[in-house]
């Protein structure tokens, strides 16, 4: 069977996707996937251009499949009304993560919704599809009679326990192609940037409120032994080398488990000890407080891991209260002086959560001062709360009248774009500039741009007070920041994009102190 996969996510590294081709390429499927990586402004859309050239490579397939965030899901539903449009009338199936979380939106618009893992899923409705059998007991499937409307909600199935039987991603690039500057043209090799991001297991034991993994836990929930899963660690060396060997410019891979340091370790020694004997390339991963030690640093930094992301996401009150994240201040702390022993070697970034409508302003207060107590250096990252439909956050703002235009815009606003946040909110917006403004490089004498005297003065109880009730300053520096965004996400990122890959794999290693 002829099948097209299509990828809205804004940059080219869905493994998930990938996957889903592998497994129907071993089913003996001819496969493309087409990845419409596109602006970070998600209110932005495919051109009418763009759009012509995804019906000229689905002419013909007999099964055309779409997986979204919910961030790109509007996009998603353009694609799909296009395509129907111009009289494809093959079937349209929707999966991913966004397809996951709301079914009975996406359901409006497919005749056809995957509910969690799909690689199973799919292979049962391509056989169905063959023998012109019915689709509507396969698990995982949301399926619409076409001759009633009836909507038929079948299950999800067991998880997959061992991962290792799922074929390795596909990155046969050949088969793929990607939107550039409104055309779609054959994927390159170029178009990783000199980098493989990539999963070794699936699953988080946490459910945050304001993450997606929350749902997922509960869907899953009696359908699997244990919800983290993971590959074994010759899986991950075996499909690392062959990435290495197909691909010349690659120079790090980023592995993008949601906490990689949950291993145990015996996995992570045997990890170490064969990456850095076969592989032997620079690596990223994530990290988490409950699960770093001073073993598994010692041995990831001596493999070759320069640099970790390490979640903290609000200050203890806020995290045991509004997150459901049971994380101490003093684990964050702990965590943090054991991956400062190697800062001559490994860079770390941590991750903070703002623009919280449920967050008193001590809560910022507290965020603040903890992340002056955290040895320097490092990066830090602050990303403005977005509610996910899926999360437990989502479903509490829906019941609260006054979020309720949070709710509708906020997914649809730049992930980046600190201004258009702040402004939407309007929720002790003096104080989250301030967190916001310290985004960056942090030193002993400075947070981001702003010099450590200044963030001192900036946060004495009267100014903090006067300045929460009297906005105008605030807004005045807002604004300045708005064109400050304006410039990184509309002219330096572009330009960014466009350099050849050295620069890029030149430009993370300096950013990075590598």
């Amino acid at each position: 069977m002829k099948i097209v996969l299509i990828s809205t996510a804004t940059f080219p590294s869905d493994q998930g996707i990938r996957t889903i081709s592998s497994v129907l390429k071993k089913a003996g499927h001819k496969v493309k996937i087409i990845f419409m990586a596109y602006s970070e402004d998600y209110s932005k859309f495919y051109h009418k251009k763009e759009l012509e050239q995804v019906y000229s490579i689905c002419k013909g397939a007999e099964l055309i499949g779409l997986n979204s965030y919910a961030s790109t899901a509007n996009r998603t539903i353009q694609i799909i009304n296009f395509l129907k449009k111009k009289g494809i009338d093959k079937p349209l199936v929707w999966g991913g993560i966004h397809a996951t979380i709301s079914p009975e939106d996406c359901i409006k618009y497919v005749n056809i919704v995957c509910v969690g893992d799909g690689e199973e899923a799919v292979l049962d409705l391509v056989k169905a599809i063959e023998n012109n059998k019915s689709i509507n007991k396969i698990p995982n499937l949301w399926a619409r009679n076409t001759s009633n409307g009836e909507i038929i909600k079948n299950p999800v199935r067991k998880l997959i326990e061992n991962l290792d039987n799922l074929p390795f991603a596909d990155y046969d690039i050949q088969d793929h192609y990607i939107l550039e500057n409104h055309n779609i043209r054959r994927f390159l090799e170029k178009d990783f940037g000199g980098q493989i991001f990539f999963l070794t297991g699936r699953g988080c034991p946490y459910g945050c409120e304001y993450c997606s993994n929350n749902l997922l836990n509960k869907l899953y929930k009696g359908k699997c032994k244990q919800i983290v899963r993971w590959n074994s660690v010759d899986y991950i060396i075996d499909c690392i080398l062959d990435l290495k060997k197909r691909f010349k410019t690659l120079t790090f891979s980023d592995i993008r488990d949601d906490t990689f340091s949950l291993r145990s370790l015996e996995q992570i020694k045997e990890f170490c000890l064969k990456y850095k004997e076969k592989v032997n390339m620079r690596f990223k991963c994530l990290a988490d407080p409950h699960t770093v030690s001073e073993e598994k640093i010692s041995l990831l930094v001596n493999a070759g891991c320069t640099d970790i992301i390490m979640g903290i996401q609000g200050c203890e009150k806020t995290n045991f209260e509004i997150f459901k994240r049971y994380q101490k201040d003093e684990e964050v702390i702990k965590a943090a002086k054991i991956l400062n022993k190697y800062k001559d070697r490994l860079a770390v970034m941590y991750d903070v959560i703002t623009c919280n409508p449920y967050e008193k302003p001590e809560d910022i207060i507290n965020m603040i001062k903890l992340l002056k107590k955290i040895p320097k250096p490092y990066y830090l990252s602050v990303n403005n709360l977005v509610f996910f439909p899926g999360s437990g956050l989502y479903d509490k703002a829906k019941s609260d009248p006054l979020l309720k235009k949070q709710i509708k815009e906020s997914w649809k606003l730049n992930y980046w774009d600190r201004s258009k946040h702040i402004l939407l909110k309007k929720n002790n917006m003096y104080l989250v500039l301030i967190l916001n403004l310290m985004r960056g490089s942090v030193t002993e004498r400075r947070f981001g741009a702003m010099p450590g005297f200044l963030l001192n003065y900036l946060i004495k109880p009267k100014r903090v007070k006067k300045n929460l009730s009297n906005p105008t300053l605030t807004y005045l520096v807002l604004y300045a920041m708005s064109f400050s965004d304006l410039i990184r996400e509309r002219i330096a990122k572009p330009i960014y994009r466009l350099m050849p890959v050295k620069f890029k794999t030149w430009y993370d290693r300096v950013r990075y102190r590598v």
